[in-house]
């Protein structure tokens, strides 16, 4: 509703569409955070359990209670202890998993010395809603000179790090993008000259980097396990081209018999069900695909946020990404390619067989009409012989009544002439009208026209 009665009346919406650019603001940190994030993959609404989770927790931690209507929100920002120990949670919910990232000052700290999950409840993470895919161990130190890569090495295992500097020179990254010994990936950010809000920014996109690039991971098993299924489907798809081809008879379409058509109708049959297979397979997997490929787009979107500049010695993530991830995504790519050119494959040979089948069944209707228009005119030809015969009949059986009425009158006295004359003239009398009784029957039920 406006307040300002002068404007007109608002979209419904307005207000909840303009806060949504709004809706995740920047954390702003301390010169030295621990960070701890976890992404857990849900597949329905958890929002009962997560209310009922952080009640716990707020409970625990002896906070101000909060209403149930702001803990299933969107996104949840809890001030879970004060001042110097301040520890924060921001819980966001998205459409494929749900995220909570928690902040704890660390003043005089030493690098990843202690989990910021030692201030949970015990085994309350445990009892989220949920599995894990996602963990990070990210720790913000201030720093007055730039690290080199030997002297931050010992907080990964010595493994090969990425990173360097970020934020145009302000700060430097490092990390090995490796699951470490208290089951998350860790993350170094050494802040230079970065402001609070700049760095949280900065915090932020490493999350979510890391966060997208594990979700745009899924689809890789899944294109893993679709390759052989996609490689047996053309192999069958290649038998029945072939098999089609092998009886297909272009040139002597009137030789079509029932077995070839039922042949071609087998066929048809069995592209029907190759098409059901791939077009289940791609119903399946076009979700998983479709979001990797936003999630990669994501990714490569938050590292070029990030304003990488490289140190010697070191791949930054841009590059690790481009060689480490790219490759998965271009697998994901091709396959859901292979998938549609294979369906778009199916259908062309099935539409082929099916205008062959409907060439033969009209070779094959052709034939029958041609044979029962070739028994019509034989049938004609047959009933005109008949006519005659008839003709010939009903002028033998009429004379011979004619011969016998005249031997009676004769008998009577009645007639002074031969019965054999009387017979003689009523022989071509009868046939002569016979004929043309038949002649007009046939006329009037249009029998009378010529036949080729």
């Amino acid at each position: 509703m406006n307040k300002n009665k002068q404007l007109p009346e608002a979209y419904p919406l307005r207000q909840s569409l303009n806060d949504e650019v709004h809706s995740r603001p920047t954390e702003v940190l301390w010169p030295q955070e621990r960070v701890f994030h976890i992404a857990l993959l849900v597949q329905k609404d958890v929002t009962a359990q997560i209310v009922e989770q952080l009640k716990k927790l707020i409970d625990y931690c002896g906070c101000p209670e909060v209403s149930d209507l702001e803990l299933s929100a969107p996104q949840v920002n809890l001030n879970l202890n004060l001042g110097e120990a301040a520890l924060r949670l921001r819980l966001e919910k998205h459409n494929e998993f749900i995220s909570l990232t928690f902040f704890e000052r660390a003043d005089h700290a030493i690098v990843f010395d202690r989990p910021v999950t030692r201030r949970l409840p015990p085994s309350w993470l445990a009892a989220l809603p949920g599995v894990m895919l996602v963990a990070i161990e990210l720790f913000v130190q201030k720093t007055t000179k730039v690290r080199e890569p030997h002297e931050v090495a010992g907080y990964f295992d010595g493994n090969t790090l990425i990173g360097g500097m970020i934020a145009n020179g302000a700060g430097q990254a490092f990390s090995d993008l490796r699951i470490a010994d208290r089951g998350a990936t860790r993350i170094l950010i050494c802040n230079l000259k970065m402001g609070s809000r700049q760095l949280g920014r900065v915090v932020q996109r490493l999350i979510e980097m890391e966060t997208y690039r594990m979700m745009a991971l899924l689809s890789f098993p899944v294109a893993r396990s679709a390759i052989p299924k996609l490689t047996s489907y053309e192999e069958q798809l290649v038998r029945l081209a072939t098999d089609m081809s092998n009886t297909s008879k272009p040139e002597v379409f009137l030789t079509v018999t029932a077995e070839d058509l039922e042949m071609d109708r087998q066929l048809l049959s069995q592209l029907t069900d190759l098409a059901a297979k791939v077009e289940q397979l791609s119903a399946e997997n076009r979700m998983r695909f479709t979001a990797a490929e936003a999630y990669t787009d994501l990714v490569k979107k938050r590292i070029t946020e990030l304003k990488e500049l490289p140190m010697s010695g070191m791949q930054t993530f841009g590059e690790f990404m481009d060689r480490r991830l790219a490759p998965a995504m271009k697998t994901c790519t091709w396959t859901a390619r292979r998938q549609d050119e294979l369906a778009a494959r199916i259908s062309r040979i099935t539409q082929l067989l099916r205008t062959r089948v409907e060439i033969e069944r009209e070779s094959q209707n052709h034939r029958l009409l041609t044979s029962m228009d070739r028994r019509a005119k034989l049938q004609l030809r047959l009933q005109e012989t008949v006519e005659g015969l008839s003709v010939v009949a009903i002028s033998y059986y009429g004379a011979s009544v004619c011969g016998y009425i005249a031997k009676g009158l004769k008998e009577l006295g009645i007639l002074h002439i031969s019965p054999e004359i009387v017979i003689a003239v009523a022989i071509p009398c009868i046939a002569i009208t016979s004929f043309m009784s038949l002649h007009a029957m046939k006329k009037r039920l249009g029998l009378d026209e010529k036949h080729d």
